[in-house]
């Protein structure tokens, strides 16, 4: 893509653009790919780019980014390596042992992510990890960039003999200085080196009474450094040592720069490709940092912003201290190129026409070079063969340029290069000049480049050229809002109306003397003041008519927002619908299953009771009568289970009214309220017990010693209101034999107080029959209910004992219950 003038991207702001870009990199390599970062000149790269900046922002945002821990620029080391007798440092071997890490963790860590990343993982693929490399360089270099001592044999067994010889030296030296401190040739000090070699520290006058070699003087010259005569030796042999270690490892390096050579240009590569991710990563931490998307990108010259901000004064709001960076900015939304190839933006000074104008060249300039843009996904922007802008003064002393000369030079330049493909910026038309004269050249301008089809945008004061956009095919107006009460701008942007320049208005709110402003108006003459006046109520009625759009919208939006309210509702009653019937379901499951147990329960019964032909028929028709009260009480529960969830009332029972009192059936007469004394049931349970006492809506209920209070609707009569001499006796109206009572009773999932009163029921009944001994199956659960049967238990006085069940026959879930004779 070509672009004009140079100094383009100061002129739209691309400069800020790029300093943060720089901020961002991590290293030489990034920095250098971004200095040589220009506008694409193919489409299929910019949308790979585009791709991958995105795939890179995807990274950055739900994934732990973009693994460039070390991206040093090792061309230098690589340089030095290429001849066949050279050999480079250990450090420089470190840092290319570092790169190719680098590169073997960015291949891994896309590799492992190619579905999520396709396109960074494709980028990678041109990474050599030169795993043998690497692996070598890590077994002879350190991570601080040192030689290892296991580096080789050789190396690993010198110094282990330096260690060795030093160690003895140290020892001697050490013998030598008490000595000398001894007889006061030497104050209390430690070994030091000099000339590579260990000394101890004598003072001066004393050195001819201490044998050894003079290697040192201090500055003051009180202090000589002698290496005693016992300590040459050691001394000796460690600077012999320490020559062999330089030999071994200077070998070592040969021979590791040597593998390095030979994969020079894979190196090269890998340093080219982190590079690309270091600009990469770079790219995607801006984008996300001023919340930019991928533009959808065309061929046909279509430029569509919506809720576009300047990314330049996005930057510098986002880095500033400044009190007006916490102010929001207006988003931009604007179309160029579909119905009309040439905009007029028109309006007051300061409104936002230039900003307008340079965020359109910017968006187009970022894309160009492969960056998001600050504005909604949907946005559209195409990859220009050209950006032209004449924006701001060119003048120039040095070349005796002019303002007006400046502009004259850039028109030229738009006139000899623009395409249909180019975007031409023209920031205030036909200025620098005469005002009639300056107008009629840029209205001439602006009809070439129409005629020519280049896309073309220009800011400017002239009312002909608002005339002339309203007028001209292919040509349309556009706008900056402007608060006609406050005389303040919005910054806000409307597309088809022209803008007045308010400049009488403004002058007078800053205090213009009247007089001065009438004479202004006079000289004007009627025909701009009635074209202003016009302008002025255009804009009125435009703004009114979109406050109007507006607030339909709105209303539009608050009754989608109740359409889709009433339809969650919908879709949470059809939920809770299907919940009932579950649990319908789950309910008969259950009754079944009781059923289920009371089968085994009597077909037990009558085996342990060895009951005759006729007590089995008895029990069978009990059981066929209960089989007949669970199928009736199932489908109760579902018919009132699903009216529930449908918001509909539950059906009537026969033996109710509407209000729930007591009704006739059937023409029989209607069922008398709970009188004390009635025998009731709780919750349409099975255990039946007494109303002791009435009082408001709850009764007294009671069996035995167990009373409790409970709300009127929750008993349901089981028999008439018994006599006054019945009140006192308990629920057996007579003994039980064997096969009417139970050697069990099953209580799991009961209530404590509910399965109290069972529990008496039940025993009640087992002493009665004449049994010796029953089971209380509690279950193990939190172990509150076993507690409350067995405190129950011990009260009475015709239990013997109790003991939890063997673990075969239950465990802590079952008690055995034996019974006083």
């Amino acid at each position: 893509m070509h672009t004009y003038p140079d100094s383009i991207e100061d002129k739209l702001g691309f400069t800020l653009v790029r300093r943060r870009l720089g901020q961002l990199v991590k290293g030489p390599l990034g920095e250098e790919r971004l200095e040589g970062m220009r506008p694409a000149r193919s489409r299929d790269w910019l949308d790979s780019e585009l791709q991958r900046v995105h795939e890179a922002q995807e990274a950055l945002r739900y994934d732990r980014g973009i693994p460039l821990q070390h991206v040093h620029d090792v061309r230098g080391t690589l340089r030095k390596a290429r001849p066949e007798d050279a050999y480079v440092s250990a450090e420089a071997l470190h840092a290319v042992r570092q790169i190719l890490v680098t590169g073997q963790r960015l291949s891994r860590y896309f590799a492992d992510r190619r579905h999520d990343y396709p396109s960074l993982q494709r980028s990678t693929r041109r990474i050599d990890p030169l795993t043998d490399l690497e692996a070598h360089l890590g077994a002879i270099i350190d991570d601080d960039g040192s030689i290892r001592d296991d580096a080789s044999d050789a190396l690993q067994r010198i110094r282990r003999q330096i260690r060795e010889r030093q160690s003895a030296l140290r020892t001697t030296l050490n013998r030598e200085l008490r000595k000398a401190v001894g007889k006061g040739y030497a104050t209390e000090d430690q070994p030091t080196l000099r000339a590579g070699r260990m000394v101890i520290p004598i003072r001066a006058e004393a050195k001819r009474k201490v044998d050894g070699f003079i290697h040192d003087t201090s500055a003051t010259g009180q202090t000589v450094y002698i290496e005693p005569a016992a300590c040459l030796q050691l001394n000796n042999e460690v600077s012999e040592l320490k020559a062999d270690e330089r030999n071994e490892i200077e070998r070592i390096l040969r021979a590791a720069t040597s593998r390095v050579r030979k994969h020079i240009a894979s190196i090269e590569t890998n340093l080219e490709v982190l590079g690309q991710f270091d600009l990469l990563q770079a790219k995607a931490r801006m984008a996300n940092e001023i919340e930019a998307h991928v533009p959808n990108l065309n061929d046909e010259g279509h430029v569509k912003l919506e809720d576009a901000r300047n990314a330049a004064l996005v930057l510098h709001r986002l880095h500033s201290d400044s009190p007006e960076s916490d102010e929001p900015i207006v988003p931009l939304s604007l179309e160029l190129g579909r119905d009309f190839t040439t905009l007029v933006i028109t309006g007051p000074n300061a409104g936002g026409k230039t900003v307008a104008m340079k965020t359109v060249g910017l968006c187009s300039l970022m894309t160009a070079y492969g960056l998001p843009i600050p504005a909604a996904p949907h946005s559209t922007v195409p990859l220009w063969s050209k950006i032209i802008v004449d924006i701001g003064d060119e003048q120039s002393i040095e070349d005796d340029l002019s303002t007006f000369s400046s502009h004259v030079a850039n028109l030229r330049h738009m006139m000899r290069q623009a395409t249909p493909n180019t975007l031409v910026l023209i920031d205030e038309a036909g200025t620098g000049t005469d005002p009639e004269a300056g107008g009629a050249l840029a209205q001439a301008l602006l009809e070439r480049l129409t005629k020519t089809g280049v896309r073309t945008m220009a800011t400017t004061h002239h009312g002909a050229l608002k005339a002339y956009a309203y007028e001209a095919d292919g040509v349309e107006n556009g706008s900056m809002v402007f608060d006609q009460e406050t005389l303040a701008p919005t910054y806000q942007y409307q597309q088809g109306v022209p803008g007045s320049s308010y400049a009488f208005e403004i002058a007078e709110r800053m205090g213009l003397d009247t007089g001065l402003l009438d004479r202004a108006r006079t000289l004007a003459g009627e025909q701009m003041s009635a074209l202003e006046d016009l302008v002025k109520t255009f804009e009125t009625r435009t703004q009114k008519l979109e406050k109007q759009v507006r607030e339909a919208e709105e209303a539009k939006r608050r009754a989608q927002s109740e359409r889709e309210r009433m339809q969650q509702k919908r879709t949470s009653i059809e939920k809770e619908r299907e919940e009932y019937r579950q649990q319908a379901l789950e309910e008969a499951e259950r009754i079944v299953n009781e059923a289920n147990a009371r089968v085994e329960r009597t077909i037990r019964e009558i085996k342990e009771a060895e009951a005759e032909r006729q007590a089995t028929k008895e029990a069978r028709e009990r059981l066929e009568a209960y089989k007949k009260e669970v199928h009736a009480r199932n489908e109760d529960e579902q018919e009132a289970s699903a009216n529930e969830a449908a918001g509909q009332p539950s059906k009537p029972s026969p033996q109710s009214g509407d209000d729930g009192a007591p009704a006739a059936s059937n023409g029989t007469p209607q069922q008398e309220p709970i009188q004390e004394g009635d025998q009731v049931v709780v919750d349409d349970g099975s255990t039946k017990v007494e109303v002791l006492e009435l009082e408001g809506t709850e009764a007294l209920v009671g069996s035995g010693p167990m009373h409790m209070r409970v709300p009127l609707h929750r008993l349901t009569r089981v028999g008439g209101a018994r006599s006054a001499s019945d009140k006192t006796s308990s629920y057996s109206s007579g003994p039980m034999t064997a096969l009417e009572a139970s050697h069990r009773i099953d209580l799991r999932g009961e209530r404590v107080e509910e399965a109290l009163l069972e529990v008496q029921h039940f025993v009640d009944d087992a002493v009665a029959a004449g049994l010796n001994q029953v089971e209380v199956l509690h279950g193990k659960g939190t172990g509150a209910l076993r507690e409350a049967i067995h405190d129950q238990l011990r009260e009475r006085s015709d239990v013997a004992h109790f003991d939890i069940a063997p673990i075969e026959e239950g465990g802590a879930g079952v008690t055995h219950v034996t019974l006083a004779s």
